[in-house]
């Protein structure tokens, strides 16, 4: 499997979408994620395992606390990542349980 992009929106360090492409790496096949403490490097592979079966990968990480701490209420978490496998091309989008603002601005 070969990530080719991720999408986050409201997803835990992220409070807005933020979109990661991995296409300008493929060269190599290989590529180092990093930065100082608490750049949101985790959330990445987060998102990426997420996205591919529905559970965080860190095990601090409940399903239901996914969304950003940082997000409006009306926004929605999501995770979307497209992916090569054996030559097709493949987006996963994952929604977790949330609560969301209803018609009536309620919960």
């Amino acid at each position: 499997m070969i990530p080719l992009t991720l999408k986050v929106n409201a997803f835990l360090t992220y409070a807005g979408t933020q979109a990661f492409d991995f296409t300008q790496f493929e060269a190599g096949r290989m590529f180092l994620v990093y930065g100082p403490t608490g750049a949101g490097k985790t959330t990445i592979f987060d998102g990426i395992t997420f996205a591919l079966y529905g559970v965080a990968s860190g095990s601090s990480r409940a399903r239901e606390n996914l969304k950003s701490d940082f997000a409006k209420p009306e926004e929605i978490c999501w995770v979307e990542l497209t992916f090569s496998l054996k030559g097709e091309t493949y987006t996963v989008h994952r929604e977790p349980q949330q609560e969301k603002l209803g018609r009536r601005g309620t919960m």
